[in-house]
């Protein structure tokens, strides 16, 4: 019976049960530990994916570079294995320039002691999730073309539709956005985008963007509701998305038209007779715009409204810095100017063999604007003409959403760095037009105003 009564080991066996659930408390606290500090460096990561992500929507629509961008910077390595961790991007957009993209990681981090006390959690999964918004430019183009019906490609008879390879001849194809004649548009930071049309009457062709005569469009993008080359070599790139436009993202936010005084007309100008000098003018209201016979003309900073006629001569070169042209309604007439378009001169524009090097005020009323035409008539758009057969470069947008512009007419090239929105863009006579512009408030970055964290 005194055995059945002896206490002694008891207390032993009570030191170990207790060292047992202490020291599992302890690897339960390790482990807990290690997976809180884990959580943090997740919900981190999701963060820095999520803003990286929404900074990149434009060039990387499903957000999943970005995101795993945020993950790799933070510490973590992409995979499904243990140790490892899983990103998704989920892109959720509220309308055409704004949304936010949402972004989950999730580590499968391994457990230190609960494996050795026999717990099946050897790996356990910790996730978090971050959404940023993100607000895209409101133009993204760099060159848009409005015309619903688009204007008549001179010339062209034959038209291969939205990628097909079967030809419709013996048609008057209908464009927005065109080339001919070995003539190019490069636009590698922005894109091309033609508002219409999306199809045409009896006898014609809709190819709202459109090349042909070994032609070439190369842009970061090209979007319209048609498109269309033919069989000579012509490309058009990227390929287009087929959709079309909200119409002019500039109409609401220009500033009010300049108003015209009294013409300045110098008498060299009224005359003609500047005897190949080279002269100078300040800004102020000029009724018949013409450089015949000037070597070199200077514009000094400011508003140049033109109420009458625009012409310049072959051979002339025009510096502007810090200039704003502003073309009268009216201006421009419409009577004989569309000669050029069969390949003739034309008595109203930038004349061929004219270099003109123009770029816009960086402040004041007319920032960023270089020429504006101000014809206020969507059913009678003015054709105004920049000629070719010489180099010339342009910064600052070109506004003319009633105009139909015709680019070059000869072997020359022109570098802008341009807004461009008119009725009706055409490249003409193997002339080659370089686009550099690069849209602003593009959320390049995480510190970009368009990018901000929404959870």
């Amino acid at each position: 019976m005194k055995i059945l009564k002896d206490e002694n080991g008891n207390v032993l066996t009570l030191i170990a049960l207790s060292l047992t659930l202490l020291m599992g408390m302890i690897a339960l606290a390790t482990d807990v530990g290690m997976l809180y500090r884990t959580k943090r460096m997740v919900q981190k990561a999701a963060d820095s994916g999520a803003l990286l992500a929404a900074a990149q929507i434009k060039t990387d629509t499903t957000g999943q570079t970005g995101a795993n961008t945020g993950a790799t910077q933070n510490g973590l390595t992409l995979g499904s294995s243990s140790g490892q961790a899983s990103v998704t991007a989920a892109v959720q957009t509220a309308n055409s320039t704004t949304g936010f993209v949402q972004v989950k990681v999730t580590q499968h981090s391994a457990t230190i002691f609960m494996p050795i006390l026999g717990s099946k959690f050897k790996t356990i999964d910790v996730s978090a999730v971050a959404a940023a918004s993100y607000k895209l430019a409101v133009n993204d183009e760099c060159m848009l073309g409005l015309s619903q019906t688009g204007a008549q490609v001179p010339n062209a008879s034959g038209v291969e539709v939205n990628g097909s390879t079967s030809m419709v001849w013996n048609t008057k194809v209908m464009s927005d956005v065109s080339v001919q004649g070995s003539s190019k548009i490069k636009a590698p930071n922005c894109g091309v985008q033609a508002c219409g049309p999306a199809s045409a009457g009896s006898g014609s062709t809709a190819a709202a963007i459109y090349a042909w005569g070994s032609g070439n469009i190369v842009a970061k993008s090209n979007t319209a509701p048609s498109y269309g080359t033919d069989n000579s070599g012509s490309k058009v790139t990227t390929t287009p998305i087929l959709k079309g436009c909200a119409g002019d993202p500039l109409a609401s936010s220009m500033p009010t038209k300049p108003t015209a005084g009294t013409c300045i007309d110098p008498s060299w100008m009224v005359n003609h007779n500047a005897g190949g000098a080279a002269e100078t003018i300040g800004p102020g209201t000029y009724c018949n715009f013409n450089t015949s016979n000037v070597s070199t003309l200077t514009m000094t900073a400011g508003t140049y409204i033109i109420t009458k006629t625009f012409s310049t001569n072959s051979g002339t070169t025009i510096n502007g810095s810090g200039v704003t042209i502003f073309l009268a309604n009216g201006a421009i007439s419409n009577s004989g100017n569309n000669t050029q378009v069969a390949g003739g001169s034309t008595p109203y524009g930038v004349g061929n063999g004219t270099t003109m090097n123009i770029s816009a005020p960086t402040s004041g009323s007319y920032s960023g604007i270089a020429i504006w035409d101000g014809n206020s008539s969507a059913s009678t758009p003015d054709t105004f003409t920049f000629g070719g057969g010489a180099s010339s470069s342009f910064t600052g947008a070109i506004y003319a959403p009633n105009t139909n512009l015709m680019l070059g007419n000869g072997s020359g090239t022109s570098t802008m760095s341009s807004n461009i929105i008119a009725n009706t863009i055409t490249v003409v006579g193997g002339s080659t037009v370089t686009n550099n512009y690069n849209p602003s408030s593009s959320g390049s970055s995480s510190g970009s105003s368009g990018v901000t964290l929404a959870q």
